[in-house]
């Protein structure tokens, strides 16, 4: 509930004008009022008993809401207190020389904040009662255990420090006197911001625009190397840094950095409202479109390089530590966006993290996401129909579609809609409301694309675009699809039999059919804009695979999966699939021509797997399980803890299943 400042400081005020003067005459003070008029930086705002009193001349006081604004500096480890609403500033100067990571605590009066001079924690008392220019020295802090410590999330007397220098996370905990070290989590992916939404941890991922979740943090942080729950992209960000979340309001803030090298001009910030929902119903690896994002960029913001973020749900400003151009801007009546000139634009040089604290807003952590669920959709050339299954490889229900064949599906849980991909009608299908079809129903699509295809075998989804491999022609078909219609934009010539792909991050990866080649197009929705051939930024040959069809990559998880038909004549007994963890790394060594050694990987063949035409292959990356379509043998399969599953082995999951053509392992 948002507050009125200066209507409840007036009656406050009324209460106790007796103290304030000996002319009961005298007309009640207000900012407006005070001699200079509005708060407007002549003012010399100080705390009063936890709420803000704003001198005027006549020496009457009154009494504001407290807004305390804290800063951390890399230049010279000051933290700066900034009052919005008093519209003052107090710089308290420690011993550190760059600090970056900040957290005040209004119940105790500390202010912590990450030394990286020093490489630990240190906690400062009384910070309320202190002056400007006061030295202050730490109260409390922790071993020197950091090598480059960037932001600061606390949950309770948990305080997690993301550590870039090695891609860590250090978790300590608070006591009386300082912080003890408690876990030192390892990190596969370069690490800046991080928040808590209740027991759930968020973090940036460093040099790109994804987000990352690691649910229910703090029961799960062990030494050595944890994986995040849930990584996606968030679109219309080059690089982000900051991050804040408001459980008040729902709402997400996350920074973009833009390009490093460019400190003056091309930063900018997201607000995601209604984050939850939205985050909550992407799958791992989809994309949260810029549509369902309001973006303030642009030359008016003074942003360049805004490093850290804050927000006051009471007001719905938004805070910004400019790093670049060296201030500390504030924004209010954001609406949709654009380019904003900032309410609030103080100097202050090598600004770093940034925290909001008031009575209304600390402790707005807001709650851990609940609603998780895991379905596997499943087509057939059979017969069209789509079969669901849960995360245990239990049939759930069967819908019957408007497609005689089907090959390549998608599930939007956001639109709770299927696009699959009609081998023969040659058109993508949506049908929506899909959540709530019973089993055996009949569907008829809600509308289709064009017929524009000769033989789909498997789309790979990124956003609002669909990407089709059509295997006969070898082709890439791009459409773009909304709740109303699905219109083709570009189709490519690969020059290469086409069959299995899909997308790692905004990369797209694409088996070659007829040969264990994979074919990988960094940025591919952007790089290629004109319909004709497109050249792969990369080709390489993955050792092992005879011949390959299948392919599917966990961003949580880092890991590819492919599969093996071996003899295309031998639909029966000759299939497999590897595994690649850590493939990203693996990918990024590998020279245009390389291989990927079979020492780099796990396979998993023989006679007890049931595979003889493994056709598509989906990954869960939460319960390590690798799903097959195996079309030679008319089944689904499962294999349990594929990570170190090898050789020939049972799958844990055996379904029939006439015809198994592609899956889709929806797992939010």
């Amino acid at each position: 509930m948002k507050r009125s400042v200066y209507l409840c400081a007036m009656l406050i005020t009324l209460l106790f004008v007796a103290s304030c003067s000996d002319d009961d005459n005298m007309e009640i003070p207000t900012a407006e009022t005070c001699d200079d008029g509005v708060m407007n930086g002549d003012e010399t705002g100080v705390d009063c008993g936890g709420s803000l009193c704003e001198p005027c001349e006549d020496g009457m006081t009154v009494l504001g809401r407290r807004t305390d604004l804290f800063v951390t500096n890399n230049d010279n480890g000051n933290i700066s207190k900034f009052s919005i609403t008093g519209d003052s500033l107090v710089t308290l100067v420690t011993t550190t020389t760059a600090a970056e990571g900040i957290y005040y605590d209004a119940s105790s009066d500390i202010v912590v904040q990450a030394s990286r001079s020093a490489l630990l924690l240190e906690a400062f008392s009384e910070v309320s009662t202190l002056m400007d220019g006061t030295v202050v020295t730490p109260s409390g802090t922790g071993s020197a255990d950091l090598e480059s410590p960037r932001e600061l999330a606390v949950n309770g007397s948990t305080y997690v420090v993301a550590d870039n220098g090695s891609n860590r996370f250090f978790v300590y905990e608070m006591n009386g006197t300082g912080f003890s070290l408690t876990n030192t989590v390892e990190v596969p992916f370069p690490v800046w911001g991080v928040a808590f939404k209740g027991d759930d941890l968020y973090a940036v991922v460093d040099t790109t625009g994804d987000l990352a979740v690691f649910y229910n943090f703090l029961s799960n942080a062990t030494d050595g190397i944890v994986r995040p729950s849930k990584r996606v992209t968030i679109e219309g960000i080059v690089r982000t840094h900051g991050i804040v979340y408001d459980g008040s309001d729902d709402v997400m803030v996350l920074t973009d950095i833009g390009d490093a090298a460019n400190t003056l001009d091309d930063g900018g910030f997201h607000v995601i409202t209604d984050f939850s929902s939205k985050f909550d119903a992407l799958s791992d690896g989809e994309l949260l479109p810029v549509g369902m994002q309001v973006r303030v960029a642009g030359p008016s913001t003074l942003m360049g390089n805004p490093i850290d973020v804050a927000y006051d749900s009471e007001t719905d400003a938004v805070y910004i530590s400019e790093i670049g151009n060296g201030k500390v801007l504030g924004y209010t009546d954001i609406g949709s966006g654009g380019n904003l000139t900032p309410s609030f634009n103080k100097d202050l040089p090598s600004a770093s993290s940034i925290y909001f604290s008031s009575d209304e807003t600390d402790g707005n952590t807001g709650d851990s996401t609940t609603a998780k669920s895991t379905s596997l959709y499943v087509t057939s050339t059979a017969n069209g129909n789509v079969s669901v299954y849960n995360a245990n490889g239990m049939l759930t229900k069967t819908v019957i579609t408007g497609s005689d064949s089907s090959e390549g599906i998608y599930y939007n849980a956001m639109n709770d809609a299927i696009i699959q991909a009609s081998r023969s009608g040659m058109a993508l299908e949506y049908y929506g409301s899909f959540a709530a079809v019973t089993d055996l129903a009949n569907l008829v699509a809600d509308f289709t694309g064009g017929s524009d295809l000769e033989s789909p075998r498997e789309i790979a989804v990124f956003g609002n675009k669909v990407v089709v491999s059509s295997n006969t022609e070898n082709k890439f078909y791009v459409y773009e699809y909304n709740g109303s219609s699905i219109n083709l934009l570009n189709t490519f010539d690969a020059g290469f039999n086409t069959w299995g792909i899909t997308f790692m991050g905004n990369t797209l990866l694409a088996v070659v059919d007829s040969t264990s080649d994979l074919a990988v197009y960094e940025d591919f929705l952007a790089t290629n804009i004109t319909d004709g051939a497109i050249t792969p930024t990369k080709r390489i040959t993955v050792d092992g695979i005879v011949r390959t069809h299948g392919v599917d990559y966990s961003e949580a998880d880092d890991v590819l999966v492919m599969t093996d038909i071996g003899d295309a004549a031998d639909a029966n007994t000759d299939g497999g699939f590897q595994v690649t963890q850590d493939f990203s790394t693996k990918l990024g060594a590998i020279e245009n021509g390389g291989a990927l050694a079979l020492s780099e990987q796990t396979r998993v063949a023989g006679s007890l797997t049931q595979m003889g035409n493994p056709i598509d292959v989906a990954y869960d990356h939460n319960t390590k399980t690798v799903f097959i379509a195996e079309i030679g043998n008319g089944k689904v399969l499962g294999f349990s803890d594929a990570l170190n599953a090898n050789g020939n082995i049972a799958p844990a999951v055996s379904n029939d299943l006439a015809s198994a053509a592609s899956l889709y392992l929806y797992n939010n």
